[in-house]
């Protein structure tokens, strides 16, 4: 007669769970290997200026006819987009706001206003905008303009009016240098989903920001406004950073020839 050997108490309950925690293990180290083959680095901006720049975005305007647009949210997406672009940093709209409520501005409203604030916040650039067209549900359509105004030189001194420097007649060269109050650049644009154009700018933009996994893919901005609101910031600050790039490029050109 044979005898049956006992197990320790739990022993068959350790075992299990071993085996069980060896084969999540190698399922995790299976799907992340999966995933990382997946992964693509996205599309990054790159500013055209020599040194670092600092920027401010103001609360947008709403000449959407759409009441419910959120204008400060929205500039709050454009500043998370702009923070993104290599060679750029930017304030949170909150202190763009704050200081508007000290000078008593609703709005701004001229360029007047946007070199007070230029002053006020200490920054190169702010970028005023306006939502012209706004319809959120799929497919979405989201239209916009921007106007970039920079700091002119010299203006650090606290007893500056930096309304009168909209009497200023020279040229503007780049952020932070003599020029007029005058938008340096701009860029507008209305995106409809519907638009192959806009379809192939945003699968670009996608690409290396959506779940490769998800259950929408990179068609998740077309269900999240937000999301698609992210998509034309960069869009609207790419055509700015353009814009701008191919103002430089002759300063650029003479410089180096001298």
């Amino acid at each position: 007669m044979t005898s049956a050997q006992l197990m320790p108490p739990g022993a068959g309950r350790r075992s299990v769970v071993a085996r069980v925690a060896v084969a999540l293990v190698g399922w995790m180290l299976l799907a992340g290997g999966c995933t990382t083959d997946q992964l693509i680095q996205p599309r990054v901006l790159m500013s055209p200026y020599q040194h670092h720049q600092l920027w401010a975005v103001a609360p947008f305007a709403n000449e959407s006819g759409v009441s419910t647009v959120d204008t400060t949210r929205f500039a709050d997406l454009f500043t998370q987009q702009l923070e993104q672009v290599q060679g750029i940093n930017s304030i949170p709209v909150n202190r763009v706001i704050f200081a508007m409520r000290q000078l008593d501005m609703r709005s701004v409203a001229s360029p007047a206003d946007a070199m007070e604030l230029i002053h006020v916040l200490d920054v190169d650039a702010i970028v005023v905008g306006t939502v012209t067209a706004y319809d959120p549900y799929p497919p979405p359509t989201l239209g916009a303009a921007v106007q970039l105004y920079a700091r002119l030189r010299g203006d650090r001194s606290s007893e500056l009016d930096p309304r009168a420097l909209t009497r200023a007649t020279t040229d503007v060269v780049a952020p932070g240098e003599l020029g007029p109050p005058n938008p340096i650049a701009e860029a507008t644009g209305v995106f409809d989903a519907i638009n192959h154009q806009t379809r192939a700018w945003l699968e670009r933009y996608a690409a290396g920001r959506s779940e490769p996994d998800g259950p929408f893919g990179s068609d998740v901005y077309l269900v999240s406004m937000e999301l698609y609101t992210q998509f034309v910031s960069y869009r609207l600050i790419h055509d700015l950073l353009a814009w701008e790039r191919a103002r430089l490029m002759p300063v650029a050109a003479n410089a180096s020839s001298r």
